[in-house]
């Protein structure tokens, strides 16, 4: 507590020159502005009072000096060391070195490891693994998308494994995997599950009854379907066959707008991704309306992902809920990548994301990947590989082209690799997303038994 029984501000000054010889000069620059004067003078006042008041508390608890033994002469106490600084705030520690920003268009492969240029021309080593990088690549090319991407992501160690993306066959260097954000489609599906399990704690196992809304969500379909041609089946397998009015129903139902709005959030929608470099999670803008907030739980709404977004939100579920960090330069300079994957905070309960998980899982075994997962002879392209993933697939206008995704984790029980792919197809296609995000895990898991490589036709 300051003393109450400061001296007037003139008083003050002198008392601190007289007390304090080394402050003079300071006081004598700092006087013509009393703004900046103030401060100092009420300081060196408080720690001319000092004295005084600690040596009023402490005689209150020591024992006073008799007759018999004189108290010792007070000596002025010792002029205390102010630290001021005229000049600004003193210098922080060098911060560590961060990644820098390079140019994916020209890589440069060597010794089993890729390094690209940095933006200050000189070279980083990249934690893109050079196989997968370029059969990933290959795989877009046989795709022909009008505009694709292709994310490949280690969840161990947080790595970028492989990147690639084109424009009208043209690799776009990073800007289409990192900055094109495409309409989400059936991906935002995970959006309004994640709301529905965490804010309206929906039981997986609550009934839903629907009829129609295959292509487009109405009016009707927000109510429960009765009759003959009324389909009911459990909330957990609606992610897994995309069922768009089991979604449309519920979020009415049970959800309110800021609600899914804030669950969008914490997959990182309207934020920039923290990541060395310039990327976007995705956009969104949850509506008012009623039946276009329906829509927008169904997939049907105005929101975006880019392919990296997507990687990122995927991981988020493989991680059990928790946030992490993407990283693409290995080396540069004072900068090394950590080995291990850097969790970041809690996005989701625990609890919810292995929900989740298993609800994705039912896309590859049962929904809508079943067929692009599985050979002619009807055994798994993967087997003992359990995926967990999700498709999306919309054509918003009549001329627009057709957005196609698929992003997942395998093995889902213990996630080794994130994968996210999309393409965006013209009226004459050649793949799906959920095809070419099978035929990356292959190639990944070309080593394992029963795995062919995707480019083996005898295989296919």
């Amino acid at each position: 507590m300051l003393p109450t029984n400061l001296p007037p501000v003139r008083d003050m000054i002198l008392q601190a020159e007289h007390w304090f010889p080394s402050a003079r000069s300071v006081i004598a620059r700092l006087r013509p502005t009393w703004r900046t004067t103030l401060p100092v003078v009420l300081s060196l006042g408080v720690l001319a009072a000092i004295p005084h008041t600690l040596h009023a508390e402490a005689s209150a608890a020591e024992p006073q000096p008799t007759e018999a033994q004189a108290a010792p002469p007070q000596v002025p106490p010792p002029p205390a060391v102010i630290l001021a600084s005229t000049t600004g705030d003193p210098e922080l520690p060098a911060s560590a070195p961060k990644a820098p920003r390079v140019d994916l268009s020209h890589l440069r492969y060597d010794d089993g490891k890729a390094y690209a240029k940095a933006d200050d021309g000189s070279e980083a080593e990249l934690t893109i693994d050079p196989h997968v990088q370029q059969g990933v690549e290959r795989l877009l090319r046989r795709a022909h998308p009008v505009r694709g991407a292709i994310v490949v992501t280690d969840t161990r160690t947080g790595k970028v494994v492989a990147v690639a993306d084109a424009t009208h066959d043209k690799p776009a260097g990073g800007r289409v995997a990192f900055g094109y954000a495409a309409p989400t489609a059936s991906l935002f599906k995970m959006v309004t599950a994640a709301a529905l399990l965490e804010h309206a704690h929906v039981s997986p196992k609550l009934r839903v009854c629907t009829d129609g809304g295959h292509r487009r969500i109405e009016r009707k379909h927000l109510e429960p379907a009765k009759g003959p041609h009324a389909l009911c089946a459990p909330f957990w397998s609606a992610l897994g066959h995309s069922r768009n009015a089991v979604f449309a129903q519920l979020a009415t139902r049970f959800l309110m707008r800021d609600q899914l709005a804030e669950t969008a959030q914490r997959f990182g929608f309207n934020q920039d991704l923290p990541f060395s470099q310039k990327a976007v999670v995705g956009h969104t803008e949850i509506p008012y309306n009623d039946l276009e907030f329906a829509r927008t739980a169904a997939g049907f709404g105005d929101t975006q992902f880019t392919a990296l977004g997507a990687a990122h939100a995927a991981s988020i579920i493989a991680h059990a809920g928790r946030d992490s960090e993407l990283t693409l330069v290995q080396k540069w300079k004072g900068y090394q990548a950590p080995d291990d994957v850097q969790l970041g905070e809690r996005r989701f309960k625990r609890s919810t994301a292995r929900l989740m998980r298993k609800m994705m899982e039912l896309t590859v075994s049962g929904g809508t990947s079943l067929e692009a997962f599985s050979r002619k002879d009807g055994m798994s392209y993967l087997p003992n590989i359990r995926v967990a993933g999700k498709t999306g697939t919309l054509k918003p206008t009549r001329k627009s082209p057709t957005t196609s995704w698929f992003v997942g984790f395998a093995p889902s029980r213990s996630p080794h690799v994130v994968v996210s792919v999309l393409l965006m197809n013209d009226d004459v296609w050649y793949y799906k997303a959920n095809e070419v995000a099978r035929d990356v895990l292959r190639l990944y898991y070309e080593k394992q038994p029963g795995v062919t490589n995707p480019f083996d036709a005898d295989h296919d």
